[in-house]
């Protein structure tokens, strides 16, 4: 109270911000969770859109227009669903391959949502992916090479050919007419 008995409001919060009335954001409750989009409920109340989205967060707001997920199941649409089910939680049978095409189909489905940044964490995702896949396919190209180079391989067999071959012993002399080894 002031000084001449009248009441004074409180001043602003820190930073130069004043917090709604409580009234006020019952109000823009209600009107978020009937499906009103969040910049449209921050212009009718006048609260802040982070202001909105952190209150929703923070005491469970959820909207009737989208369907609850727990946080820790795939929604139905989703391609990574039919993954998961194929390999019935065994990673090890997972493709590469496979999760970057999930990563790319949704990147898709956030640019046509307008989520660019989500659309490109997930084309981050993908191109992960691709790479990790390529450096698997490297590594075993590698180790093929090595089992046929050492010749425990098919190619061991092409190199031992017995000597009593006419053929090889026609191209062994022709590259060595001395008949010596070189």
């Amino acid at each position: 109270m002031a000084e001449d008995g009248s009441i004074v409001e409180a001043g602003p919060e820190p930073h130069g911000r004043r917090i709604a009335p409580e009234a006020v954001w019952a109000e823009a409750r209600a009107d978020y969770l009937e499906g009103m989009s969040a910049a449209q409920v921050c212009v009718r109340h006048g609260v802040g859109r982070t202001a909105l989205r952190t209150r929703a967060a923070r005491e469970g707001w959820r909207r009737r227009d989208q369907p609850w997920t727990p946080p820790t199941r795939l929604d139905p649409w989703d391609e990574g669903r039919a993954l998961e089910d194929r390999v019935g939680g065994d990673l090890d049978r997972v493709d590469y391959g496979e999760l970057a095409w999930i990563a790319h189909r949704r990147m898709m489905r956030a640019v046509m949502r307008g989520d660019a940044v989500e659309a490109l964490r997930w084309r981050r995702v993908g191109l992960v992916m691709e790479a990790v896949e390529a450096e698997g396919e490297r590594m075993i190209e590698e180790d093929e090479a090595r089992y046929f180079h050492r010749g425990d391989g098919i190619g061991a067999e092409a190199d031992s050919a017995d000597s009593s071959d006419p053929v090889s012993e026609s191209a062994s002399t022709a590259l060595h007419p001395g008949g010596g080894t070189p």
